[in-house]
């Protein structure tokens, strides 16, 4: 299995290049691509209100001429191109009718965003799988949905249901294969059990891709990106940033889910049941290894890696006898999950539930939950959060000591800490103004550079 990400596809060269390394592979194989980077936050703002019919007529010229543009591009042939333009515009028309439906029934709910936001993989697929036939190779552009990933119906943060997904496309899958077929298959969506789009959220793709792997007992998934893997932190905080060999399935889910957007944090679980080996990749450095995640290699047992998290508030909901009284915490997570608002930690006390959420979303907490009783509600924005990882982390005795004493030597408070939800990970906050020098202190105490 190979997974490329938007921006390897952001230009005709950076296409042919993903082409070349598709090609290269000569075992059988299947490919599952992201949207063209750019275009699934273009949908996504179209789709954030209702839209006038001029809006729509706009919007989809924008849309066609950035994919008509890539395909010259990428394409050499008349003919080539002329195909693509053709199943192109034919998808296009679908997603031209869904907005002016949109525009006059005067809605978007869940099931239009949903089924809006898939789009730039529809679209991508057809460009990718083009180009591969141009170049000689047999390939395929296959609809998540049509092919059968079938998800539990939840719009914006669908999961797959690998039981029914595997049913549904090992036969399909195995045939193109047989074929000696390429199936270019959408990322970021599958099928709700009722027939509806459902989408995996942002960065979805990863995820599709592993699914995929489990159900065709796939032993490797290869996730293309635009950088050489996991590092011990981000090279743009500190430039001597290490790269990092090999993660647990554990690490690279808790690096992922606090802030190191290399894959999305669910890509583990299928790859995970399936004992699937993840090895991330550069498209653009091909040469260089990467990281390797889970499978059968030995992990070692040290901190690997420093992530962060910018733009997050604290929501401190305060009221009497708070630790005692029954399913507090659990209604209080209901209001914010009924409001559409992650909860990133929680800490309880006697007298107050300390949630970290987005800041985005922290003036429609505040509103929600002061709706719902409390007694009191109070915010504090512009934190940041650092997590340190490691399946070391029970084996390096006096570490919290080393890391609070590293941040309190740059005169950096902490906030919030969480340790112990997680064996191989503990995190903390820390004022957003503070977060490069308490980062760069905390990697130079325990890597040294």
């Amino acid at each position: 299995m190979l997974k490329f990400g938007g921006s390897s596809l952001k230009t005709g060269e950076c296409m042919r290049q993903v082409a070349e390394i598709i090609i290269a592979e000569k075992e059988k194989k299947a490919v599952v691509l992201s949207a063209v980077t750019g275009v699934t936050e273009m949908l996504i703002q179209f789709i954030s209100r209702t839209r006038s019919e001029e809006d729509v007529d706009a919007f989809i010229k924008d849309i066609t001429r950035l994919h008509t543009d890539l395909i010259k591009d990428a394409l050499r042939t008349e003919k080539g191109q002329a195909k693509a333009m053709e199943e192109l515009v034919a998808k296009l028309v679908k997603l031209e009718r869904m907005l002016y439906g949109s525009c006059y029934i005067e809605e978007v709910n869940p099931r239009i965003r949903d089924y809006v936001q898939c789009f730039g993989e529809r679209l991508s697929v057809i460009m990718l799988a083009a180009l591969l036939n141009e170049m000689g190779a047999k390939a395929r552009p296959v609809d998540a949905d049509e092919l059968g990933i079938i998800t539990d119906g939840l719009y914006g943060t669908a999961t797959v249901n690998m039981e029914a997904t595997r049913s549904n496309i090992r036969p399909k899958m195995m045939k193109m294969l047989q074929d000696e077929v390429t199936p270019v298959i959408t990322g970021f969506f599958g099928r709700a059990p009722e027939g509806s789009v459902t989408v995996f959220g942002r960065n979805g793709s990863d995820y599709s891709a592993a699914a995929v792997a489990n159900a065709m007992g796939a032993s490797s998934l290869e996730i293309w990106k635009d950088v050489d893997g996991f590092m011990s932190v981000d090279p743009k905080i500190v430039p001597s940033a290490r790269p990092i060999p090999r993660l647990s399935y554990d690490e690279a889910a808790e690096l992922a889910y606090f802030g190191a957007k290399v894959v999305h944090p669910m890509t583990m679980e299928p790859a995970r049941s399936g004992n699937i080996e993840i090895r991330v990749k550069n498209v653009f450095r091909p040469e260089a290894p990467g990281t390797a995640i889970g499978g059968t290699g030995n992990v070692d047992k040290s901190i690997k890696s420093i992530s962060c998290m910018k733009n997050l508030s604290l929501v401190k909901v305060f009221g009497e006898g708070t630790g005692y009284k029954l399913g507090v915490l659990a209604d209080v997570a209901s209001i914010l999950r009924k409001a559409e608002i992650n909860i990133y930690s929680v800490v309880t006390s006697l007298t107050c539930i300390a949630l970290l959420v987005d800041k985005k979303d922290v003036a429609k907490a505040q509103k929600v939950l002061a709706e719902s009783g409390a007694t009191r509600v109070e915010t504090h924005t512009n934190f940041a959060l650092m997590c340190i990882v490691g399946e070391g982390l029970g084996h390096h005795k006096g570490l919290a000591s080393r890391v609070f004493k590293a941040v309190a030597k740059e005169g950096v408070n902490v906030g919030l800490i969480s340790a112990g939800a997680s064996l191989v990970a503990y995190h903390f906050t820390v004022d957003e103004g503070d977060l490069e020098k308490a980062t760069k202190a905390v990697h130079e105490e325990l890597f040294g550079c």
